[in-house]
């Protein structure tokens, strides 16, 4: 707790510093009206990072910025730029500095990471403005055929099959980019559900996936932070020639998993207020009614809220098997070949992606194997049996020592 006090402190304090460093730089350095209101990117030079913290996603406040210029709209279509972060109002973009790899998940297995710290220049632009571009580019008639999405609970072994992907150089690999996490809070703060006829929702989601993949001749691969299972109904509506997957994992090894990676990184309420908040309103509503203030009870409540929306949107859809990784380790070739099956990759470089099990896939990371390893903390069997009871009202069955769910729907290997 202590430890944790002064990392806030820390920040806190850091915060204030670039808050006064930025506004006395934007007194000398800043775009006119004109140039606000105009179609053009209001790029700037990075002159410090404040660096990332461990719960941090990225942002133009990590960022002191010194305002240089306005640039076209075409700017955004240069290889060495990409898609940093999104609001309500701006896209945001960033320049990676030259010979920068941010793609390479065995390197950088979280890309918001890899681009925030390869970031040399920033450009923000309005919504509006990107948007009339892509439609005059003819971007957003795009179907998705050239992306793929691997959903999932967190902590099942989906970096691991990034890296996997990864290795075979068939695609580009983007494992949890910020945009969609950003996309993902702007809607779930909104009041109205995220169903697959919320049309108010379409543009912004839309387009945030068209500049994650821009270039239609290539093929995108994206692993998700595990909460974007919460705008699941929206992504095939909009995009239907994206193929989808989804992996899981049984809860008393990932539950056990989340406690070792973060239970030590802040306290129970902190996590509960970065997290609940993102739920759908009913979800939201069964956690006040059950509520134990405890972190193993906060992450079971997590894992089941994932799962049930992934179980609601497979009710009448057979196009999103489900993989779990207790089946990737009882046949790892067979389980690589049927994911990159339904991902639409080459199944012939099964060989070379299973190299990656040899290797910590979050190596280089806040939560890697070496530096989560002295953390010994177990799921209690109390946790669990209050998320079996939960999980039955949603219809989610579990068995097991493992609680192992024995309903999932379409199991790949069923």
């Amino acid at each position: 707790m202590t430890a944790f006090l002064f990392v806030v402190l820390k920040a806190m304090l850091f915060d204030i510093i670039s808050k006064v460093v930025q506004v006395v730089i934007n007194l000398i350095y800043h775009p006119s009206k004109a140039e606000k209101n105009g179609n053009g990117i209001l790029c700037y030079d990075i002159l410090y990072d404040w660096k990332l913290g461990p719960f941090q996603g990225a942002s133009c406040s990590l960022f002191t910025l010194k305002f240089t210029q306005v640039r076209n709209i075409t700017w955004i279509d240069q290889d060495d730029v990409s898609l940093y972060t999104v609001t309500k109002d701006e896209y945001v973009f960033v320049k990676s500095k030259e010979g920068s790899d941010i793609y390479n998940a065995e390197e950088h297995p979280f890309l918001y990471v890899a681009k925030h710290d390869a970031a040399v220049e920033l450009g923000r632009v309005r919504r509006d403005v990107v948007r009339d571009y892509l439609r005059t580019c003819g971007r957003l008639d795009r179907d998705g055929s050239n992306i793929s999405i691997l959903h999932n609970i967190g902590r099942c072994g989906s970096t691991l099959m990034t890296n996997m992907i990864n290795k075979t150089k068939q695609c580009r690999v983007l494992s949890e980019p910020q945009a969609l996490l950003d996309v993902m809070n702007i809607i779930t703060r909104m009041e109205s559900p995220v169903t697959r006829d919320a049309v108010e929702y379409y543009d912004l989601v839309k387009e945030t996936l068209v500049l994650l993949a821009p270039d239609d001749k290539e093929k995108y691969f994206i692993k998700t932070h595990s909460q974007i299972i919460y705008i699941l109904p929206l992504v095939h509506t909009l995009l239907p020639g994206i193929k989808e997957a989804y992996m899981y994992r049984s809860m008393r090894p990932t539950i056990t998993s989340f406690l070792r990676a973060f239970s030590d990184k802040a306290p129970f309420r902190v996590i509960e207020n970065m997290f609940i908040p993102q739920m759908p309103k009913d979800m939201q509503e069964i956690w006040k009614k059950n509520k134990v203030a405890k972190h193993e009870y906060g992450m079971v409540f997590l894992v089941l809220a994932n799962f049930y929306l992934y179980f609601n949107e497979a009710k009448d859809r057979k196009d999103i098997k489900s993989f779990s990784y207790e089946s990737l380790v009882a046949d790892n070739a067979s389980f690589c070949t049927a994911i990159f099956h339904e991902l639409g990759l080459d199944e012939r470089y099964v060989d070379i992606a299973l190299l990656a099990m040899q290797s910590d896939s979050q190596k280089n990371s806040v939560i890697s194997k070496e530096k989560v390893a002295s953390n010994k903390v177990a799921v209690s069997d109390e946790a669990l049996e209050w998320g079996k009871k939960i999980g039955q009202e949603l219809g989610i069955e579990m068995e097991g020592n493992n609680y192992t769910i024995s309903n999932i729907p379409c199991a790949w290997d069923a």
